[in-house]
């Protein structure tokens, strides 16, 4: 896997080539972000929300083949966009299988994260990408697929960077989970098919599973 530099310089390329030039500021992650997963009924649950498969298909609008994913290649995590409701169910299915192998009991040991990753656009992008959806002003971004691995890598070590930067390493389940301390990570995904805007700001939703050992 190519370095963070490595990848800045793809982006850059990028840009170039036509993508609009999103920049990661930051990912904001507090206490209020942790919730626990208290059965695998309502694990198998979450996990369909997140790849919009089952009962979630319907939420998979034109934007779902945005979204990036953890899979295993063989028994290393690295991640993909999942293009096709094929692909996010081969992925469901491959997180079904890691849950397996980490057999959580789900008497307080499984949790979900969402933290909030934060991207700007420069001042003189923001007329170029306006347009209009059913009648209502919006933006549209144009963005590659190297561009968006991109900005997810960005997220991931930004996450990262949070859990190393931690002051207090607490030893209460939110501080161990905060500082991925003692921590498998079952998954992460970036759901860019569901962002909003705030201040000029464009936020988007990085989820986590994580299992306490």
């Amino acid at each position: 896997m190519e370095s963070m530099r490595d990848t800045r310089r793809i982006m850059e390329k990028e840009i170039k080539k036509g993508s609009t030039p999103l920049r990661f500021e930051k990912i904001s992650i507090d206490e209020t972000c942790y919730q626990e997963i208290i059965s695998r009924e309502k694990f198998l649950e979450v996990l369909r929300y997140l790849h919009r498969v089952g009962e979630y298909k319907t939420y998979a609008n034109k934007m779902v083949i945005n979204n990036v994913y953890t899979y295993m290649r063989m028994n290393t995590p690295d991640f993909t966009r999942a293009r096709s409701i094929f692909d996010r169910e081969k992925i469901y299915h491959q997180m079904l299988r890691q849950e397996k192998k980490l057999q959580p009991n789900y008497d307080g040991d499984c949790y979900i994260e969402t933290a909030k990753c934060i991207f700007s656009l420069p001042e003189v992008q923001w007329e170029k990408c306006r347009m209009q959806y059913k009648d209502e002003d919006t933006f549209g971004f144009v963005l590659s697929n190297k561009y968006i691995l991109g900005l997810y890598k960005y997220c991931r070590e930004a996450r990262r960077d949070l859990a190393l930067d931690q002051v207090k390493q607490e030893n209460d389940k939110t501080g161990r989970l905060m500082g991925l301390k003692d921590v498998e990570v079952l998954t992460h995904c970036l759901l860019l098919d569901d962002v909003h805007m705030e201040n000029n700001l464009i936020i988007a939703k990085l989820y986590g599973i994580f299992i306490l050992e």
